[in-house]
């Protein structure tokens, strides 16, 4: 079983790399492979090299930071509540690290720096991620958790309606919505030397997880007796979610429903234990990120399509899928 473990897991990393390999090459200015690569490996400073540091590298590298943080925050989510559509939008951080964001933009904050909305963003993220947490001191039923973070989602949105609706100013509305669609057009080195210690510290949290989420498998009561301490479970899941996703929010936008369909996909080959769940999503995501990047960038369109967009539209029938099997 453990060998068989071991080959899963390095095919997948293989794909990882393979796809990391193509992302470096697809763009609007071609650039052979074995080109890429060697700019990366041995960089001579001439166009390629260029393009491909200021560019593609840093894209790519977001790519497996996103994928990697959002699948593993949604695996953690779906095996702590125990409902197979949870993800991280649902629980509301990822909409208050988006209300943040649109506050710094309608604000003008932005003009302060290149930082000021990621920031404004990421504290946003964080501040709902506290909310979230206080209320999973209070409420032992994890259904009433959701529902928690459905409130919050709602009001995020309903705040960020408000102010699109009462800013006068079109610049800035025109930027608040392309922000929410989801990008990585825009990404450098920079933003992934920001973003990656606090993927890495929240992602720490989560798999630290592992052992009490496998034994809250057999049922809260069962597990609480053998030695799970469900407050300290809850702050751990709440808090790693909150580092991981609002820190790739802050920098991208919203990229939905990696979180929700990862799992899914993760489960079957962790034969359907959560520990090895959440170490299998972290790099199915990162791998489902890159192919849906590299779609993008393929994509024959006068612009080109937002990252947020084209997982919706893979995501929303998947969504519907997994409703209409909980149904029966």
């Amino acid at each position: 079983m453990f060998k068989s473990d071991a080959l899963i897991i390095t095919i997948i990393y293989g794909l990882v790399l393979g796809g990391f390999a193509i992302s470096l090459k697809i763009g609007p200015v071609p650039v052979s492979l074995i080109d890429a690569l060697a700019a990366v490996t041995h960089p001579v400073w001439d166009s390629n090299a260029i393009i491909v540091w200021d560019l593609r590298l840093p894209r790519s590298m977001m790519c497996v930071l996103v994928g990697g943080a959002l699948a593993l925050a949604g695996a953690a989510l779906q095996s702590f509540l125990r409902n197979p559509l949870a993800e991280p939008s649902i629980v509301g951080i990822s909409s208050t690290a988006a209300l943040g964001a649109v506050i710094s933009i309608a604000a003008g904050f932005h003009a302060f720096g290149a930082l000021s909305t990621p920031g404004l963003a990421f504290v946003g993220g964080l501040a709902g991620g506290i909310v979230l947490a206080s209320a999973a001191f209070k409420i032992k039923n994890t259904n009433n958790l959701i529902l928690v973070g459905v409130g919050i989602s709602s009001i995020s949105g309903a705040v960020t309606s408000l102010i699109l609706s009462l800013s006068d100013n079109p610049f800035a509305i025109n930027e608040i919505v392309f922000w929410m669609l989801g990008s990585l057009t825009d990404v450098s080195l920079f933003h992934t030397a920001i973003v990656t210690p606090f993927v890495l510290v929240g992602g720490a949290l989560l798999l630290g997880c592992r052992r009490d989420l496998n034994l809250l498998s057999l049922g809260g009561d069962t597990a609480a007796t053998i030695g799970v301490v469900m407050n300290s479970l809850k702050y751990r899941v709440v808090i790693g979610t909150a580092l991981t996703v609002s820190a790739v929010t802050a920098i991208v936008g919203i990229i939905g429903f990696i979180g929700l369909m990862t799992p899914h996909i993760a489960r079957p080959l962790a034969r359907n234990e959560p520990g090895k769940t959440l170490a299998y999503s972290i790099p199915i995501g990162a791998l489902i990120v890159l192919l849906a990047d590299i779609a993008v960038r393929l994509t024959p369109t006068a612009g080109e399509m937002k990252l947020g967009v084209f997982t919706a539209l893979l995501g929303t029938p998947f969504f519907l899928y997994l409703i209409k099997r909980q149904s029966g």
